[in-house]
């Protein structure tokens, strides 16, 4: 299979967000890709609409705290994800996040002082080397979805699937080939979303099978009872 995996120039990538975002209907808001300018402001969007009921956090009752957003800062330091903003205040509204994963590379969280996050890391990895995306699709590049979040005031109103659909005609702008895709669903909800859109269920990690000397580790995750583990070439 051939591949390019270099990434279309930044103007290049606006103008076709641009064009996506005139095709979708948002009301009083458009799409914008993330930028240094927005990555703090992303990055805190995400403690306040995302971690604070994302399940496996919620769970351990754990917070994203400095150390942890300056490692998100610098994972987001690409600049791809896609932030819905009002027309009325330029704030986030909502934003599908996500970052490149590269072949050989893998993150060590090791070194942060934060246990809760940690244990969280080590058990989406914890069938890393099982579910090889990279050999699965033959690619150096894959896509990782991080979080889809949309702010407390504006929920059900079905802003996650527009952003969602609008992030997935976006992927297809990049530039790479292939463009794989992969992402964790920690809850029902975050699963139903991936599922809408056609992904893959690669793998399933029950939470009452993850234990830590002898002792689950996630408990209190209430309907949700896995995190599933998907994929999606485009």
């Amino acid at each position: 299979m051939t591949e390019n995996n270099k990434l279309r120039p930044r103007k290049q990538l606006e103008e076709a967000l641009r064009r996506i975002n005139d095709s979708l209907d948002f009301k009083d808001a458009h799409l914008e890709l993330s930028s240094d300018e927005r990555n703090g402001s992303l990055v805190t969007f995400l403690k306040e609409h995302f971690y604070s009921d994302e399940v496996l956090g919620k769970s351990l009752g754990g917070e994203l705290d400095e150390e942890v957003a300056a490692l998100l800062t610098e994972v987001f330091r690409e600049n791809l994800s896609v932030l819905l903003i009002s027309d009325i205040t330029g704030e986030i509204i909502a934003t599908r996040s996500m970052c490149l994963a590269r072949k050989g590379e893998k993150a060590n969280w090791s070194k942060s002082k934060n246990r809760n996050w940690i244990i969280i890391m080590d058990f989406l990895g914890h069938k890393y080397d099982e579910m090889d995306v990279f050999k699965r699709y033959n690619a150096d590049i894959v896509v990782a979805f991080v979080a889809l979040a949309t702010h407390k005031d504006h929920r059900a109103q079905g802003i996650a699937s527009k952003v969602m659909k609008a992030t997935l005609l976006f992927c297809k702008e990049l530039g790479l080939s292939p463009v794989c895709i992969k992402g964790e669903g920690t809850s029902n909800y975050s699963q139903r979303i991936y599922e809408k859109f056609g992904f893959e269920t690669i793998h399933t990690l029950p939470y009452d099978d993850y234990k830590i000397d002898g002792e689950i580790v996630f408990s209190n995750t209430g309907e949700n009872k896995s995190t599933k583990c998907y994929v999606k070439q485009l």
